[in-house]
């Protein structure tokens, strides 16, 4: 079998036979792009689905499991569950069924890991529209015309931000009492707020 036939004298199954042969390339080929698609996602963050098809899991939404790492991680799982079994000296069609149970599981899992990480991603990527409306106090001094800094809870969090008044003609000093009232990129719209106003 040439290289991979190497490759399997060099782990120990050089005599593999029949299903087994199936079982250690999806072993083989799994568990080596598995690892190779898992650095990319640690180095460069490539976690995007690449698939176009899903299924939905639950009533709560649509979980993503055929994907990239889902299939890798199935085929790495039954490869090394269905040899193990058939090494183990179990008939082929029993260690077809745990290698379809190991790798169902094992992209279920992968999936879940997968869908956290880039939940976790997206949360921490500030989305700054929704401060409009939030109440908070001038961080730096917003000279007329120019940018200053406040701090605003949003996002549940309390963040400092660039600002600048929407009349651009005020100065609102630090301390002062604010309302965003737009945002434009990065950059939140305030106005000046009274006390009596922040009570409400």
């Amino acid at each position: 079998m040439g290289l991979f036939g190497d490759l399997l004298d060099f782990i120990g199954l050089g005599g593999i036979t029949g299903i087994d042969i199936l079982f250690a390339v999806m072993a083989i080929i799994g568990t080596g792009l598995f690892l190779i698609y898992f650095l990319l996602v640690m180095l460069f963050g490539f976690a995007d689905d690449m698939l176009p098809f899903d299924m939905e899991m639950s009533a709560d939404g649509i979980f993503h499991l055929f994907t990239i790492q889902g299939i890798l991680s199935f085929m790495m799982m039954f490869g090394i569950f269905g040899l193990a079994m058939t090494q183990a000296d179990q008939n082929a069609l029993l260690a077809i069924i745990v290698g379809v149970i190991a790798g169902s599981v094992s992209m279920y899992i992968v999936g879940k890991i997968f869908q956290m990480m880039k939940g976790l991603e997206m949360d921490n990527t500030i989305k700054y529209s929704e401060a409009i409306g939030a109440k908070g106090t001038v961080y730096r001094t917003i000279n007329a015309g120019e940018h200053g800094q406040v701090q605003v809870e949003y996002q549940g969090a309390l963040r400092t931000s660039d600002a600048v008044a929407e009349d651009d003609t005020l100065t609102i000093e630090t301390g002062k009492f604010i309302k965003v009232v737009k945002a434009i990129g990065e950059t939140l719209i305030v106005i000046p707020l009274n006390i009596s106003e922040n009570d409400d």
